[in-house]
């Protein structure tokens, strides 16, 4: 196991050492992105956040607890919203610059064509067919997002990732006061949606250009928030939220726009394929802009794949300790089955996997294509059959039947 170790450490430092990935310093565990900069770039420069907390952060201010998310939902995830935004929206998400509290990015999202983009770290997310954004949409426009997670957060991505040569899924359980948010910008013009008008842009190089020229401009389209929430245990015990922006809502400033969509905290699993009311689902009612939702009704946003939810396609979140095991499917096919859509919208809770068979990433999807990126890049294992089960037994992935885990995607 030692020699096998060791090998993979080399394989590694080969792989990052001979290919297009960018790290930032030579202390750097993780690459940034999935290119550097070309010669005489002055623009943005994404750096992976990535000094993640040694020791469980105490709690720290939760504005949200003043609401109860399922009579003030839209108090609560405006709360949420608030406290994400606090430092970072000020130095435009370079989240190293908050000197409000820390924010971190998962790992080994770099890789891969989807991969992230030197300028702002985004990665591609689900494209937008036409007219699911807007009644002028004709085309098919891609999105981009990145994510950060809060201090206690950002602990539990850390302790998944103390070994940068052997990821840990058994430690992948998010502690309560937990948050993430994600912000996703489309490549959609002004012309096809028109209530982007006025959102913020960033450039990014979505087309992996060669050369130091402007890169594309994106406008932040959607904003996903997530909480482990202690007064959600009896489903899941995360809610999660979505914001969309408007440019016809009041505010000073493109943050102020952002509009709840809604919030959820289970999967209604008694209501599926019923025609009853939501109960474990809140959506805005004051939403003035066009807007699909997820799976009767369920919450998603504007981007995602509207046969799923927000918790629904997260829930899916696992490892097989068996890497030649393949993936799940986060979304539910097409022409499911009752069954097959029973299995989708259950309340899975922290910390249990969505298979029996299965280790829990707790809902978080970067974890599990880090992981899955990771596994990809160092291959199979040649360590002997038992010596991979003895690994196993201590918390260390199987490589040693061949890797076929890939990252999952949102279109289904």
């Amino acid at each position: 196991m030692v020699e096998d170790q060791s090998a993979a450490r080399i394989f590694r430092a080969a792989i990052v050492a001979a290919s297009c990935f960018f790290c930032a310093s030579a202390s750097a565990q993780f690459p940034d992105a999935h290119d550097p900069p070309p010669a005489g770039w002055t623009g943005p420069v994404f750096r992976l956040k990535q000094d993640y907390p040694q020791t469980l952060p105490s709690l720290g201010a939760r504005p949200w607890m003043s609401f109860d998310f399922r009579t003030q939902p839209n108090e609560y995830i405006k709360a949420v919203l608030d406290y994400a935004l606090e430092g970072n929206k000020q130095v435009d998400f370079v989240v190293q610059n908050n000197s409000t509290r820390g924010w971190y990015h998962a790992p080994w999202m770099h890789a891969g064509a989807a991969g992230r983009e030197f300028v702002r770290g985004l990665t591609r997310e689900r494209s937008s067919r036409p007219g699911e954004l807007h009644p002028n949409q004709t085309g098919t426009w891609e999105n981009w997002a990145v994510s950060v997670y809060n201090p206690r957060g950002g602990f539990t991505l850390g302790q998944v990732w103390k070994d940068p040569d052997a990821p840990n899924p058994s430690v992948a359980k998010f502690p309560v006061g937990s948050v993430s948010i994600k912000l996703i910008f489309t490549e959609a013009p002004v012309s096809q949606v028109p209530y982007l008008a006025g959102s913020v842009e960033w450039q990014a190089d979505i087309n992996r250009a060669n050369n130091a020229g402007p890169r594309p401009t994106l406008r932040l389209l959607q904003v996903d928030v997530a909480v482990r929430e202690s007064r959600a245990a009896s489903t899941t015990g995360w809610v999660f939220g979505t914001f969309v922006y408007d440019g016809n809502a009041p505010g000073a400033t493109p943050w102020d726009r952002l509009v709840p969509v809604g919030l959820m905290w289970g999967n209604d699993p008694t209501r599926v394929r019923t025609a009853q009311a939501l109960q474990q689902t809140k959506i805005n009612a004051g939403l003035q802009i066009p807007q699909h939702l997820g799976f009767e009704k369920r919450l998603n946003g504007p981007v995602d794949n509207p046969r799923s939810s927000c918790l629904s396609c997260h829930s899916t979140a696992q490892i097989q300790n068996d890497l030649s095991r393949p993936s799940r499917a986060a979304i539910p096919p097409a022409n499911a089955t009752v069954q097959t859509l029973r299995l989708y919208f259950r309340n899975i809770k922290s910390g249990t996997p969505f298979d029996a068979n299965a280790l829990s990433l707790d809902y978080s999807l970067q974890l599990q294509n880090g992981i899955a990126n990771w596994a990809q890049a160092a291959g199979p294992s040649s360590a002997p059959r038992g010596a991979a089960a003895a690994g196993a037994a201590r918390g260390r992935l199987d490589r040693s039947r061949g890797v076929n885990i890939r990252p999952v995607g949102r279109d289904g």
